[in-house]
């Protein structure tokens, strides 16, 4: 059974909220009417790192999970889409999944970006979550992480270990291409989908995107760079596990031995 999944390259204004949800909406519509079963949105995405991120922070179902709801009705089809939470007195980087019956589940970005000043110390101004966070879609076990967690090795390797099939990687930041997925994905028989903000961030600075999605063995399925769009690709997850089970860079390894 394949699964159709959507990657959505948004190109995010920050502080413009209702101009980013307005954006991603008619991609979500565009993935909806292309038969997409999953469409990924990048990691922020109603805010960005605007001035006022923190003031325009929403809950988990909040205006833009109830948009992408509404939206959703009639159909099968699933959002997974960023956004600076706001819980209680709490701010958190988190990935909200949708469905036409509302949110279906909820991770909060673990390893908190530090090595900056201003509103990319996340450190500063955000709670980091304290788990990883699986689901299923059509079936398939998957996992999701954002931006800085995907830099730590372990993190894909964990989700592996959970015996997810499927890697959902929301990014906001200058870039993150498939010359940054391909090792991950073919190391760790993962099949990845990764999302990334495009235009100009807060700081005048270009992201240029390379939204993906990348096959278990590293192939490239699809990408796109330096503009808004909406890139689809089909997979086959029914044969990752048994992937893994024969790939060297997995199957041979002794974690009693790792400190």
């Amino acid at each position: 059974m394949t699964i159709r999944i959507g990657v959505a390259q948004v190109e995010t204004v920050p502080d413009d909220v209702e101009g980013n949800r307005d954006k991603a909406l008619g991609l979500a519509r565009e993935g909806v009417r292309r038969g997409a079963d999953i469409i990924l949105f990048p990691e922020g995405m109603p805010t960005g790192y605007g001035a006022r991120f923190k003031e325009l922070a929403e809950p988990a179902d909040g205006p833009t999970g109830r948009a992408f709801q509404s939206l959703l009705q009639g159909c099968d089809t699933l959002v997974l889409f960023g956004l600076v939470e706001r819980d209680g007195d709490g701010l958190y980087e988190a990935a909200v999944l949708v469905g036409a019956g509302g949110v279906v589940a909820h991770y909060r970005k673990t390893h908190l970006w530090w090595d900056a000043t201003g509103v990319r110390d996340e450190t500063e101004h955000l709670t980091a979550g304290e788990k990883l966070v699986t689901f299923p879609v059509k079936g398939h076990k998957s996992g999701v992480m954002i931006c800085y967690d995907g830099d730590f090795p372990e993190m894909t390797r964990s989700y592996a270990n959970l015996g997810c099939v499927l890697l959902f990687w929301l990014n906001m930041r200058g870039s993150r291409g498939h010359a940054e997925v391909k090792e991950l994905a073919r190391k760790n028989s993962m099949i990845v989908a990764a999302s990334c903000n495009c235009g100009t961030d807060e700081g005048g600075r270009l992201c240029r995107g390379g939204s993906n999605v990348t096959d278990k063995d590293g192939s490239l399925l699809a990408e796109i760079w330096d503009r808004q769009g909406l890139i689809v690709a089909d997979v086959d997850p029914t044969g990752v596990l048994e992937a893994r089970r024969a790939n060297p860079s997995y199957t041979g390894r002794r974690p009693e031995l790792y400190v």
